[in-house]
């Protein structure tokens, strides 16, 4: 299982999975994985991930979904794919996140 997982993760980083979405002039930041379903919001510094997989498996095993363990590894080798954004984008991009996130 952990090789696979490994192959998934490094697919995920090769295909340009992982996406910094960064807002200007703020500066803020957020990062998203786009899955086997749908785009994830991500915080690699947090641990944290909207998938399933975050709540079922992560938080009782300690074991990172393969969308965090993902964005780690493109953010350490910088293999990800940096959009950038107006701040006034800002509310309407977390509103379609949150938005995707309760479609599961």
């Amino acid at each position: 299982m952990v090789m696979d997982e490994n192959k998934i993760v490094l697919n995920t980083v090769e295909r340009g999975a992982i996406k910094l979405h960064i807002f200007r002039p703020s500066g803020r930041a957020i990062w998203t994985v786009i899955g086997r379903d749908r785009e994830y919001w991500v915080d690699p510094d947090l641990d944290f991930c909207s998938c399933k997989g975050y709540y079922y498996d992560t938080l009782s095993t300690c074991n990172p979904c393969y969308h965090l363990k993902s964005a780690k590894l493109a953010r350490q080798n910088r293999k990800f794919v940096e959009i950038k954004f107006q701040d006034v984008e800002y509310q309407g991009f977390i509103k379609a996140l949150l938005s995707d996130a309760t479609l599961e």
